[in-house]
């Protein structure tokens, strides 16, 4: 297992500075095996292996980053991912350019490009022109480098994105540059300028302006006007802690600024000298080989010739390592004006490498050019097999589709006559269920009408001869001679005859009593015993003694059970419940009717807006003024809770 807390200080410790680098590496070193225990499933672990990639790539551990990169490329292809796979190969394209192999870093590039277009990713898109066109500016190839970025800056400009169209506009500059015309190259230059008060984030901002006033110094050291040279080179030096954010601008903008001093006879070595530190405490190469080329020129002029060859000397041996062979014919060039008694055999190797480098430039274009034709001759040749299969599996297509669409009727007129079927059998339902209801009514009406004929009956009759009797008898209270108890002796024989009224009445009583229980509460226990009997799940119901059904309308009892049902018609269908459980209990004025069941639950969201079922149990609900409320969750179970208005 691994800590995402652990993970990210280790990602956050790369950008401490008060960190030496090797204290960096250490960190982004155990990022690394932290993410290799994550499962090659799991997004983040992809996600994480990028941030480390950008991280190597930043502390300018390239062959790490190509490991790291590597591995992702792999991942994207074992899961057939092609976001991932496209990202990869834009990834190993950097890796390529910056370990100067152009032609496989435009191969990555060009492929990476295939698969964003098809994925619709405009940003990246737009990004790997861009790449493609830094590639051509490095190879001399200026016109395809304009071509390449004007592509990536109508993307930028089509998504708004403000960073790309600062790097594209400073691409354009660096191109003007290359074809000497300055002026479009400032132009181009300022417009990028001007775009960083666009930039939303932040911490690019002092990179962005240190980038551009780099490039405005570069282009007028270029022109040879070193004062408007230095104004711009100067702006970018007093950005604050840029030496710290981006010690790789900093020294360029310090070394350009030492050479325009140079060339206005101002102090200067200081400065190239701080310069040339800070490159080779951050392994820049070609800042490295750049600042001792400076140098060279510098101590040549001063007419120190020792500290000028020894420079050179690094210079050459740097430049033909790395093969920045630009910079190598600078340096044969210096050796000429160094060393005049070999000047012959270093004018000879400039001759030769010049002559070389000027076949390979075309080579190398024509060798870009061809990964992009011969990709699209492939595509050609694919398009005209696909077309001759497309005949065949057109034909096949056609026929399957006219047996589909045979299929498709006949299932459909007989899922029609189905569903047609259900309606009439639910309409029928519905009328037999209002038919009970309303007989149910009548039922009740004739109880409520039985009842008063009783009461009368006990009023007017039984009280009446009550109330004589009692006061026939009433005499004897005050007269007890024979003849009084004689004439009273007759109204037992009545008294008799009320005992036999009162019997009567009590049991007509006891026959209702019977005959109530075939009331609405007796249609819901025979729904909960047809639940019992039909279904496996353990059931369990709950009718509370208190509630008057009398005093609940037809339709409200008619809408309750239809509800009742269709909860426990989906209980029994879909829910796989063990246990279901209904109570019908009178809780503060309402009839609060709640399903249970221990089932799979489902997802609301997505059923309460399909299920016609559901959807009727609402409208049920609206029509009788109650409340209806569904919870459930998957693994979770399912509680339906019906709230009734109800007055006693």
């Amino acid at each position: 297992m691994y800590s995402n807390d652990k993970l990210d200080y280790h990602f956050n410790e790369v950008y401490n500075n008060d960190l030496s680098k090797e204290q960096k590496l250490q960190h982004i070193d155990s990022a690394q095996i932290l993410v290799a225990k994550q499962n090659d499933e799991d997004s983040l672990k992809v996600k994480n292996l990028f941030k480390i990639a950008n991280r190597y790539f930043q502390l300018l551990e390239y062959r790490k980053y190509k490991n790291v990169v590597e591995r992702i490329y792999n991942l994207g292809n074992k899961i057939q991912d092609t976001s991932i796979i496209a990202k990869s190969q834009y990834y190993l394209g950097d890796y390529y350019f910056f370990t100067s192999k152009n032609d496989s870093a435009y191969y990555y590039y060009f492929e990476s490009e295939k698969k964003y277009k098809n994925l619709k990713n405009d940003f990246n898109k737009g990004s790997v022109f861009l790449h493609k066109a830094n590639i051509l500016l490095y190879e001399r190839d200026f016109v395809g480098s304009e071509a390449q970025t004007i592509k990536a800056l109508n993307v930028a400009k089509a998504i708004n994105d403000v960073e790309l169209l600062y790097d594209c506009y400073a691409n354009l500059g660096n191109s003007q540059l290359g074809l000497k015309n300055y002026d479009e190259a400032l132009k181009y230059h300022f417009k990028s300028l001007e775009e960083i008060k666009n930039v939303t984030l932040e911490n690019y901002i002092p990179i962005f302006k240190a980038q551009s006033y780099n490039n405005i110094g570069h282009v007028y050291l270029s022109m040879g006007n070193y004062n408007k040279a230095k104004e711009y080179l100067a702006q970018g030096l007093v950005i604050p802690k840029l030496k710290e954010l981006q010690p790789i601008f900093y020294s360029s903008l310090l070394d350009y600024y030492a050479y325009a001093n140079y060339k206005l006879k101002n102090e200067a070595e200081n400065d190239f000298l701080k310069a040339l530190k800070i490159r080779d405490s951050i392994n820049d190469t070609a800042g490295r080989i750049k600042s001792r080329i400076h140098l060279t020129e510098f101590y040549l002029d001063k007419k120190d010739t020792i500290d000028a060859l020894l420079l050179n000397k690094q210079a050459y041996d740097l430049a033909k390592s790395a093969k920045y062979n630009k910079e190598v014919l600078i340096a044969l060039d210096f050796y000429t004006k160094l060393d005049p008694k070999n000047g012959l055999k270093y004018a000879q190797e400039y001759i030769k490498l010049s002559d070389s480098l000027q076949e390979q430039e075309r080579g190398i274009r024509n060798k870009l050019a061809r990964i992009e034709f011969e990709t699209d001759e492939i595509l050609q040749e694919k398009e005209v097999l696909s077309g001759e299969k497309s005949i065949i599996l057109l034909t096949s297509i056609t026929i399957l589709f006219i047996g589909t669409l045979l299929f498709i009727i006949f299932y459909l007129r007989s899922k029609q006559k189905q569903l047609v079927f259900a309606n009439e059998q639910q309409l029928a339902n519905e009328r037999i269920y209002q038919l009970m209801l309303e007989q149910q009514t009548k039922l009740d009406e004739a109880r409520k009408s039985e009842k008063k004929r009783i009461a009368r009956e006990l009023h007017d009759g039984i009280m009446n001869k009550l109330a004589s009797t009692r006061l026939n008898l009433f005499v004897l209270n005050k007269k007890t001679d024979p003849e009084t108890i004689n004439k009273c002796l007759t109204h037992i024989t009545d008294i008799q005859n009320i005992e036999k009224e009162v019997r009567n009445i009590a049991h007509e009583l006891s026959t209702e009593t019977f005959t109530q229980k075939n009331n609405f509460r007796s249609v819901l226990e025979s729904l909960f015993q047809d639940q019992k009997s039909l279904f496996s799940a353990n059931f369990n119901g709950f009718i509370d003694e208190n509630i008057e059904w009398e005093n609940l309308s037809t339709k409200h009892k008619m809408n309750l059970y239809r509800i009742l049902q269709e909860s426990l018609n989906n209980c029994n269908k879909y829910a796989d419940a063990q246990n279901i459980s209904v109570s019908i209990a009178l809780i503060n004025n309402e009839i609060r009717t709640e399903i249970k069941d221990d089932g799979k639950g489902f997802n609301l969201k997505k059923s309460s807006s399909k299920g016609i079922g559901i959807q009727n149990m609402y409208d049920r609900t609206n029509e009788i003024g109650a409340e209806l409320s569904i919870n459930s969750k998957i693994g979770l179970g399912t509680t339906i809770t019906l709230e009734i208005p109800y007055k006693s």
